[in-house]
Parts: C-alpha cells; structure tokens; sequence
C-alpha cells in the first residue's frame, strides 16, 4: 500500500463485515467525505464499532434480516469469492447470525472510488451519499482500534498492523 490518505471509519454491525466479506460496495452517509477532509482516491480502514446491546442489537437483527430478504438480488452482484464465504457463514442458507457478523476493530481496507446519490448498488440506500468502494482487502485478523464518527486518523501502531494485514493479502 503506498503512502496515500487513509482514514479509519466506523460502521455498526453487520456493516462492516458485509464490506469485508459479502461484497457489500456501497457505504451510505448522510454527508460526503469531503465535509471531513475525505476525497475519492483515499483509503478506508472499515472498523466495526462495539459489540451492539440495547436498541443497537434490535437494529443490527433488522439489518441482518434485511441482508436475508434481499440475499438473492445481493447474491447477483457478488463476486464468487464472497458468495463462497456467504455461503460458508451461513451453512448454505443464506441466514447469518449476529455471532458470525459482529467483529470489532479493523477488518478491510476499501478505496473510495466514487460519491454518488444514485447507485444502482442494491446495497445503496435512497436518499444517502453512496460512497462507492473498490479494492476491498480483507485483513486476515482485525486489527483492534477505538473507533469514532466520521473520518478519523489511524493510530501509528495500528496503521502498521493494518499495512502489514495488507501486504500480506495482496502479496498472496
């Protein structure tokens, strides 16, 4: 990975984990990057947030069954490598439990290719920037950061972490 901007950003869960293993290619924001000092071409370490409790864990169930309901028209637009792994987490069902989904710290890098408010993504919500990824590089462990809103800077001991989980992805 060469020395180009990268800021960390946090997604409750399931989010992050669809960014990083089912080919999720959309982040939808209510702002644009560039409201944070963000710009299409940065990379994006893709943190999943706490471990949800509360009202949080009703919305990360919802969202999973949402991922459920919509599972074949996201399954058109994955590449074989994800279905595989979608396949794989769900035992062939296409259901996904919140143990197999919630993972906290740093789980992929993604470049921010694009800022739309029109995707065709089925993952792209109305109404929303669509921060449109490509890229994605799933670290072969999370790396564990504090997370936060917004854009935020990547401390120095886990941005080593981070390009070491890269390096050794992309170089296999």
């Amino acid at each position: 990975m060469t020395r180009t901007l990268i800021r960390g950003i946090t997604l409750t869960h399931p989010w992050a984990f669809a960014i990083a293993y089912l080919g999720k290619d959309v982040e939808n924001r209510r702002w644009h990057p560039s409201r944070q000092g963000g710009q299409v071409g940065m990379y994006l370490a893709i943190h999943g947030g706490a471990t949800p409790t509360g009202a949080k864990l009703d919305s990360a169930r919802d969202d999973l069954r949402w991922i459920g309901h919509h599972t074949q028209a996201l399954v058109k637009h994955m590449p074989a490598e994800q279905y595989a792994c979608l396949m794989t987490y769900t035992n062939g069902t296409g259901d996904l439990s919140l143990s197999n989904t919630i993972t906290p710290g740093i789980v992929a890098v993604a470049r921010l290719a694009g800022v739309v408010q029109d995707s065709a993504s089925p993952w792209a919500a109305a109404g929303q920037f669509h921060w449109q990824l490509a890229h994605v590089i799933t670290l072969p462990e999370p790396v564990a950061h504090r997370g936060a809103q917004g854009l935020w800077q990547i401390e120095s001991a886990a941005l080593e972490q981070l390009r070491a989980g890269w390096k050794a992805r992309t170089a296999a």
